[in-house]
């Protein structure tokens, strides 16, 4: 289901892209002819989702759309999540199909609602102490018993995003417009432990499931991925 969510999800994207580019070309003809401007812009932005690309379009006064398309990566070494250490990755690649909503007739502050996919994946790879061993639901393991140990961290294929933020596809002003976002999307990672020494070991097995869940009892207490974002868009 999760990957019928994303599909969707991207056909909405592809199909508002499709929509905006004649929009576009026809306002820029009738630019030409009349002075009407096309109202719609690509931008570049930075944040906690990566480096994402975005297309708006501005529907009506106090309504535009956007959809965008976000990837990066992030590694770390040493992080301590209760009793394990991890090296951690990070890979991030999201899609975004959101509306704003401008109080302001063709204003710049909006709030925004939509749809992102998974925003981030985090896989950690268990490092074993000075001694050697792995400290598991407050038991020790050596390495050899635990063998590679790995945590995985998944947000849902779709989650609700909400936000507030500034900057327009509509034409006002200059050509070049500063853009931000703070927001959130909503929804609980969902964490797998897995050992390769735990198939022949049940009392291994055991730990790593209370352990899991001790780890996904703290991740449920904050159910959101904050995404926050500053970009240049370009007025077409």
């Amino acid at each position: 289901m999760r990957s019928a969510l994303s599909v969707r999800i991207l056909s909405v994207a592809l199909l508002l892209a499709g929509t905006a580019a004649p929009a576009v070309l026809l306002g820029q003809a009738e630019a030409k002819r009349g002075g009407i401007t096309s109202d719609a812009a690509v931008a570049l932005r930075l944040g906690t989702l990566g480096v994402g690309f975005e297309l708006g379009k501005q529907i009506m006064d106090h309504l535009s759309a956007r959809v965008g398309i976000n990837f990066g990566s992030l590694s770390s070494s040493g992080k301590q999540q209760t009793d394990i250490t991890y090296d951690t990755h990070l890979k991030l690649k999201a899609v975004e199909a959101l509306l704003d909503f401008y109080p302001s007739k063709r204003g710049v502050m909006h709030f925004t609602a939509g749809l992102l996919t998974n925003p981030v994946t985090i896989t950690g790879n268990g490092q074993p102490s000075a001694g050697g061993t792995f400290t598991i639901n407050n038991n020790v393991y050596t390495s050899a018993q635990v063998g590679k140990l790995r945590a995985t961290g998944e947000f849902p294929g779709a989650s609700p995003y909400v936000g507030i933020g500034f900057g327009t596809p509509a034409d006002r002003g200059g050509r070049v417009k500063f853009l931000f976002d703070l927001g959130v999307g909503i929804g609980k990672p969902k964490l797998t432990l897995t050992s390769t020494g735990a198939a022949s070991n049940p009392t291994l097995q055991a730990d790593l499931d209370v352990q899991r869940d001790k780890t996904q009892k703290d991740l449920n207490k904050v159910p959101v991925y904050p995404v926050i974002s500053i970009g240049l868009a370009v007025h077409l």
